[in-house]
């Protein structure tokens, strides 16, 4: 064989090889990357996963888990061998049960664009994600009617008048109702915030205590509950007329995003926590979860009118991880009271 037929050669088979390794390449199906949350979360979750997928070339997709106590309890069962790898909706006052079951993973990231008072894992291992504020909501012309002052303070709700008017979510099968239960005994101590919502229970309507923020949303339109202690944002929701909030003190409810330790695709999760925490993930939060972003450069519109409250309280962490504690003792002494 000349020279120049075994160059031909040569050329054809590297030209097959390069076309063979090609086509295995459009073969090969994208990274796959699963994200869960609790359910109130999921128009978040997925316009986070559609961005991030077409950013990045990968197939991400967001998996609803219930409330976020279900979540972190799933979480923790399924640890060792997770159908997911990255959780977003972590509450800050129960994200310490995922710490000492062993599940996170904490990579040790340094963000830049959110402020250093966003982060409030000191562990390095729960990223800040939104935050909202839990307070007293009101209808404003339901109390009107009734010839009522709207109340202000966490005390003014043991008044007489105000006696079958009140409600919040059950804190066993909802993340609103434990953020209750979480600012009553960060501001009260937890002996003092037990007295206090054993007090409270013979305020409560006639509905109960809804299951969680749908629930206790349609009792507000329906106007089987006049007070409530839920989100500011019934006072901007057009589901939620007459919607008012009170600004004497009010909770900051902070979420966070977090890597699975034993996720399949932990690499790929790790960089969904740092595009979830860019300018252009943050975008998302306000038009997908009515909640506020935490980069102060990231797009605001439905939160624009959002109540701000005059004082502003966040978890007391020397109550630690509670949370299961506290739902116990809720069904236990106020539910079945």
């Amino acid at each position: 064989m000349s020279i120049r037929a075994l160059l031909a050669t040569l050329i054809v088979v590297a030209v097959l090889i390069v076309a063979f390794l090609a086509l295995q390449s459009l073969q090969q199906p994208p990274k796959r990357l699963v994200i869960v949350g609790p359910a109130g979360i999921s128009d978040l979750g997925k316009a986070l996963a559609k961005k991030f997928s077409e950013k990045y070339g990968v197939n991400a997709t967001f998996v609803p888990l219930g409330g976020a106590v279900e979540m972190v309890n799933e979480l923790v069962r399924a640890k060792d061998n997770p159908p997911w790898d990255v959780a977003i909706g972590v509450p800050e006052f129960y994200y310490t049960v995922l710490i000492e079951q062993g599940v996170l993973y904490c990579p040790g990231l340094k963000v830049e664009g959110v402020p250093a008072e966003e982060f409030w894992d000191p562990h390095g291992c729960v990223y800040p994600l939104d935050k909202s504020y839990i307070g007293i909501v009101y209808n404003e012309s339901a109390l009107a009617k009734l010839g009522l002052p709207p109340p202000q303070t966490l005390d003014d709700l043991l008044k007489p008048e105000y006696k079958g008017l009140i409600a919040y979510p059950n804190p066993v099968q909802s993340g609103t109702g434990l953020a209750v239960l979480s600012w009553i005994m960060s501001v009260k101590g937890e002996e003092e915030g037990w007295r206090f919502l054993k007090q409270l229970a013979g305020q409560i309507a006639k509905v109960g205590y809804p299951s969680g923020f749908t629930s206790l949303r349609n009792a507000l339109k329906r106007g089987d509950v006049v007070i409530a202690l839920s989100w500011y944002s019934h006072a901007i929701d057009p589901g939620t007329p007459h919607m008012r909030a009170a600004t004497y003190s009010a909770f900051l409810y902070r979420e966070g995003v977090a890597v699975l330790k034993n996720a399949k695709n932990r690499d790929l999760a790790v960089e969904f926590v740092k595009f979830a925490l860019s300018k252009e993930g943050q975008d998302l939060v306000d038009p997908y979860n009515y909640m506020l972003p935490v980069r102060p450069d990231a797009v605001v519109e439905n939160n624009k009118g959002l109540p701000q409250p005059q004082t502003v309280v966040v978890y007391n962490p020397a109550l630690g991880s509670k949370a299961d504690e506290w739902r116990l003792r809720w069904q236990r002494e106020i539910a079945s009271g």
